[in-house]
């Protein structure tokens, strides 16, 4: 049984306002809805999965135990068994139908009958009610029959959206491109090679056409077949790809070539050449040849800013000023102005002048941009550096009233309990942090202000402070949600509740992502119907689809009233704080020595559970690790390493938590330095180490120089003190071992 399954043991009852779970009593889909077989079908086992079913007495006579035998049955390849169970649903059943038809037809293509499965992916789609993406998944398999030379039925409704969908596919292979391109090369066929990748370029996506475009000049020794133009067009993209080295090599060898300058214009060649001599840290040349472009082109946002950046890396900061302030006369209401001031300010906080950046902040207050109301509390923050106290509690009160549901709210609220502590008025002070606790009891500057108050991390009275309902009766939980719901929650329309009802007999049989199909609808349009959202969280999570869970459980957490959530039972905590993985974590945790409550509170940042999620830069995996680091854990650990091992959610944590144990190494156990480096990188955590070491560790927090990094301390940190608060609470399943880590150095 898996972990959520020990902290919510319960069935599913579907209604027309939406799931409720009973440990007591059997939905009805119009028959019982049982969940007997689906711990099995987790586990990989299908035999003991049709056993459990075929033993479930209460619900044999309904139609979807009999989906729940023909879908199993079909996965064992039991073909007569299945075709005739999933043959009953499709006649008993108008919400089943679709769904029996469905495993009908992958039965038939299974055994070779593709007549038979493109009729029966045919009956699945004259049902009218379908959502769009699951009508899209059988054109995905009715498209496979009929590359079979199977024809498609006549006189279907459907065939005018199938062909519109067809004619609008990607019907373009990567991977086999790429074979290909290399394949040709190898063998000497340079020109059809480069007839290839001009003719299939521009259906790469961006880590495709990086990879593709590195490898261009691999092995030449004669010049490139390819067209002036589309040269010029590779260069741009090995620039935007940050492989400057290969964008050089493109751009001289475009250069040299007669029809260049009617090919590209002048003005996109100086520009790419500016752009090139930036990236490779070549300041003076990127300098003279921005600035020849600006004067032969007039002042762009991103020009102006390229020259004081590359000022400034020189550190000749006079003349970097003077670009800024050109920008700033130029184009006033670019967000890249706000950037401009915001850096200005910080620099007169690192160097002390907190007069000076106080004035610039307020300048920030009326730009454009995503600083302005950050700048608020930097504002504040510089008269708490100079013990101005009262000033600092009047801006942050002006702030709150100004900006009541920013997301630096608590923010500004625990630097005022700063404040009245610092003043020596300590009641003041708790009063302020118990407010934040109350609201929002997970949250960092929550954890901060109780630490502050004298509880400690894991003792017992944060976790009162944070968990004080413990356990509900699983009824009494969805009485206190339908309580907290807002009055004007939807009841579900009559196709919701088929929707619904889908959805839930899909995820009995663990199809939790086909599933999806039919609930997300639900997920988005209901956001009031708290007790529904909890239960769609809790019936992925069930179906072991953790990504999907904690999708609809982040949604969960922000439509909880603030007001309620220091109340919330643990059963919905766990929701929100799953421990998923957790095996698999607290087996490599001991390994490597780190706390696994730690990793926990990692992966639900870097990738919300995700094992499939991959970042704009290439982080991999649940926690989320770049392919360049994964070769050297590999190598450290003496493992075989491929890309794709990132996506075996084992192996990611494995490799994961191996990396914390070297960045704890680094830092002496000191989490805030290794979540700067995580983040970050290790050499941007040196610099800010040594930069703030002498600061109180609250301002440390706020000094960590990227707004990007300075969140994700934050958040990982509040993840951390949360679990470390559940995991003292009756009811909430972690497997880990009840020892403390001596190793952590949390201030």
């Amino acid at each position: 049984m898996t972990h959520f399954m020990k902290i919510v043991k319960f069935t599913v009852m579907l209604l027309a306002g939406g799931l409720f779970w009973t440990a007591a009593t059997e939905p009805r889909l119009p028959g019982p809805v049982s969940w007997s077989g689906l711990q099995e079908l987790q586990a990989g086992s299908a035999e003991t999965a049709l056993i459990a079913v075929r033993r479930d007495t209460l619900n044999r006579d309904t139609v979807h135990h009999l989906f729940k035998l023909g879908t199993i049955e079909a996965q064992l390849r039991k073909t007569s068994e299945a075709l005739l169970a999933l043959d009953r649903v499709s006649k008993g059943s108008r919400v089943l139908a679709p769904l029996a038809f469905e495993q009908i037809g992958d039965v038939y293509a299974n055994a070779g009958d593709n007549p038979k499965a493109m009729n029966a992916y045919s009956s699945a789609l004259r049902a009218a009610d379908l959502p769009v993406k699951y009508r899209r998944l059988l054109f995905a398999k009715i498209r496979i029959i009929e590359e079979r030379q199977i024809l498609l039925p006549a006189n279907q409704p459907w065939l005018n959206e199938y062909r519109t969908w067809v004619s609008r596919q990607r019907d373009f292979n990567a991977a086999a491109f790429a074979a290909q391109f290399d394949s040709l090369f190898e063998a000497g066929q340079i020109s059809e090679a480069d007839s290839l990748l001009e003719l299939n370029f521009s259906q790469l996506d961006k880590r495709e056409a990086c990879e593709i475009t590195g490898r261009v000049f691999q092995g030449r020794s004669t010049d490139s077949t390819l067209s002036t133009q589309f040269l010029f067009a590779l260069a741009s993209q090995a620039c935007k790809c940050n492989d400057f080295q290969t964008a050089q090599r493109l751009l001289s060898v475009v250069q040299k070539r007669p029809d260049f300058s009617t090919a590209v214009t002048a003005g996109r060649a100086s520009l790419l050449s500016a752009q090139i001599a930036f990236g490779r840290g070549q300041w003076q040349q990127a300098i003279a040849l921005y600035k020849k472009y600006n004067n032969s082109y007039g002042p762009e946002s991103e020009v102006l800013m390229q020259i004081a950046r590359a000022y400034r890396n020189l550190n000749n900061f006079e003349e970097s000023d003077k670009w800024y302030n050109q920008h700033i006369r130029t184009f006033p209401s670019n967000t890249r102005t706000q950037e401009i001031l915001w850096l200005r300010a910080w620099r007169h906080e690192e160097r002390k002048q907190y007069k000076d950046a106080a004035s610039i902040y307020r300048r920030v207050f009326n730009t454009k941009g995503k600083r302005t109301e950050e700048a608020h509390l930097r504002y504040a923050l510089c008269f708490y550096r100079q013990q101005q106290y009262d000033s600092a509690i009047v801006s942050l009160t002006a702030f709150q009233k100004k900006y009541p549901q920013s997301s630096y709210l608590w923010a500004g609220m625990f630097w005022q309990g700063k404040c009245h502590a610092a003043m020596g008025n300590a009641s003041e002070a708790h009063k302020v942090w118990n407010q934040i606790s109350n609201l929002d009891p997970t949250d960092y500057y929550a954890h901060r202000g109780r630490q502050l108050m004298g509880d400690t991390i894991s003792g017992l009275a944060i976790t009162n402070a944070l968990l004080n309902t413990g356990v509900m009766d699983e009824e009494k939980v969805r009485a206190w949600l339908d309580t907290i719901s807002p009055s004007s929650k939807k009841r579900l329309t009559a196709k919701d509740s088929v929707d619904l009802r889908r959805g839930a007999a899909l995820i009995s049989v663990g199809q939790a992502q086909t599933a999806s199909l039919f609930l997300e609808n639900l997920e988005s349009n209901y956001h009031g119907n708290l007790v529904l959202q909890y239960d769609l969280a809790a019936a992925y999570a069930m179906a072991g689809n953790q990504a999907l869970a904690f999708r609809v459980a982040r949604r969960l957490s922000w439509r909880l009233p603030m007001e309620h959530r220091k109340n919330a039972p643990v059963q919905v905590k766990a929701v929100l704080f799953p421990p998923f993985f957790s095996s698999v974590i607290n087996e490599n945790a001991a390994r490597f020595g780190v706390d696994p409550l730690f990793v926990s509170a990692v992966i639900r940042q870097e990738s919300i559970f995700d094992m499939n999620i991959v970042s704009p830069a290439g982080a991999v995996g649940l926690m989320q690790i770049m392919p360049t680091t994964g070769r050297d854990i590999a190598a450290r650990l003496g493992e075989k390493f491929a890309v794709d091992s990132l996506y075996n959610y084992t192996y990611n944590i494995r490799f994961g938590t191996s990396y914390l144990r070297k960045r704890m190494d680094q830092f002496k156990g000191d989490l805030v330095m290794v979540l700067c480096s995580y983040n970050a990188g290790p050499h941007n955590a040196i610099k800010w180490k040594e930069r703030n070491k002498d600061l109180e560790y609250d301002l440390f927090a706020e000094d960590i120089g990227f707004l990007e990094t300075r969140g994700y301390v934050k958040k990982v940190l509040g993840n951390y003190w949360t679990y470390k608060a559940l995991v003292n609470v009756p009811g909430y399943a972690y497997d880990m071992p009840r020892e403390e880590f001596p190793w952590v150095n949390e201030w």
